[in-house]
């Protein structure tokens, strides 16, 4: 665990270069080769959606729209205690997202006689990616669904990839349906997204596709925008930041490293702190705590925090440099694990982040799961121009203006001027009766 531990100032070099990978999301390459896919699905359909899941991920799909019959057969075989689970969770996230809506429609007068406002409109369709070829990703699927929800979205349509046999998760595809998908497609994810950027025979054309994914997936979102699609980019392998001070428990910071490590292992983790004694113990920590980890995931979790891995742990010389780090690292998930005062200071410094969680209670899998704010997130820091993603990212707004008569002869000498100066005389002519 010796490559884990960073003192600041003297290691920013050797810090830079184990978390340089972090930055590697998309490069020119990959967007050419993902474009020229794009141009597969725009001619050939179905068929290159097909051809495209078995060339790349060596599983043979049928049918690419999920039968309702198969969706109906996945509701019945929840067990009582995961749908009360899934039903909390949606409650959670409606409630959230029901907060962050903005007004359907306002208007202020701001001047005599002028009117200016914003109408607020749904997104008619949009696509959910949700990557649960390695797993069931429930949470994902009830963040991103229920937020179309909230938002009006009246055709929600749910894209992921097969499992081995062909199939889609079947937990997965009941949360999505619980949530209130209207259709659920699989195969390959950027064909997929291609798919949905053009229309196919089984995937309806939509006019937002957002979720997360490996590179390959954002460079799709990426090439999907420039085709007028709405997408967020930036929203690939996990990574958190934690700002701990001598308050924190070493045992409990190091079961939160573990918890966002364990997704892949090109997952990124940073732990910042002012005490070389919390550093030591969350380091001894993870070392216990990773070798008693299930098998499936020890391996990532020996990949993350080993030689090779993008895990860290900094000794900094004060909060404010703490607050530094985590601005130039951007993570997706940050958690403040400070004595209230020192909380407060970085709440109000820090800048990027994709959600920012509070205090000794606060943790990354509460938030993941339970709280109900999103934890579809920007990552590799994309965090210092991005957002995650809720309803409002799945809105669009109108703006509104008008004018009384008093109002416009105001304004009269002020569009002739501008008008004249740009040679556009008919502007000049249209303002007036």
């Amino acid at each position: 665990m010796k490559d884990l531990l960073f003192i600041l100032p003297g290691d920013e070099e050797r810090l830079k270069r184990r978390l340089a990978p972090r930055k590697r999301l998309l490069n020119s390459a990959l967007v050419s080769d993902i474009s020229a896919l794009f141009k597969e699905v725009e001619s050939s359909g179905d068929k290159a959606v097909r051809d495209a899941t078995e060339r790349f991920d060596r599983i043979k799909v049928e049918e690419i729209r999920v039968a309702d019959a198969y969706i109906e057969r996945c509701l019945n075989d929840l067990t009582p205690k995961f749908r009360k689970a899934v039903e909390k969770a949606i409650n959670n996230i409606r409630e959230v997202n029901e907060a962050l809506m903005p007004k359907a429609h306002w208007q202020k007068e701001i001047r005599p006689g002028t009117i200016i406002g914003e109408k607020i409109s749904p997104l008619d369709s949009v696509g959910l990616y949700i990557p649960a070829r390695k797993g069931s990703l429930i949470s994902t699927a009830l963040m991103l669904v229920t937020s179309a929800r909230v938002a009006g979205v009246k055709n929600i349509v749910v894209a992921m990839p097969p499992q081995e046999d062909g199939k889609a998760n079947r937990s997965t595809v009941a949360a999505a349906k619980m949530a209130g998908a209207h259709r659920v497609v699989i195969g390959n994810g950027v064909a997929l997204l291609a798919g949905m950027t053009f229309g196919t025979e089984s995937i309806p054309e939509v006019a937002g596709m957002f979720g997360p994914g490996p590179a390959g997936i954002a460079a799709a979102m990426s090439v999907a925008f420039s085709y007028g699609k709405k997408a967020v980019v930036g929203i690939g392998p996990t990574d958190c930041a934690i700002i701990a001070d001598e308050s924190a428990d070493p045992g409990w910071l190091a079961k939160n490293l573990m918890c966002e490590a364990e997704h892949g292992p090109d997952s990124s983790v940073l732990l910042a702190t002012t005490s070389m004694a919390i550093a030591e113990g969350v380091a001894k920590g993870l070392i216990q705590r990773i070798a008693l980890a299930p098998v499936t995931r020890r391996p990532i979790l020996e990949r993350v925090f080993g030689p090779d891995g993008m895990g860290a742990i900094a000794v900094v010389q004060d909060i404010h440099s703490a607050i530094r780090a985590v601005d130039e690292y951007a993570p997706e998930h940050l958690l403040l694990a400070c004595k209230k005062e020192i909380e407060e200071e970085v709440l109000s410094q820090v800048h990027n982040a994709g959600e920012i969680l509070i205090g000794h209670n606060t943790s990354f899998s509460a938030a993941n799961y339970a709280i109900g704010i999103t934890a579809v997130l920007p990552t590799n820091g994309f965090a210092r121009a991005f957002s995650g993603i809720t309803c409002r990212d799945m809105i669009k707004t109108s703006t509104i203006g008008g004018l009384s008569a008093e109002a416009l002869h105001d304004l009269e000498e002020t569009i002739r001027a501008l008008g004249e100066e740009e040679g556009l005389p008919c502007h000049v002519e249209a303002a007036f009766k």
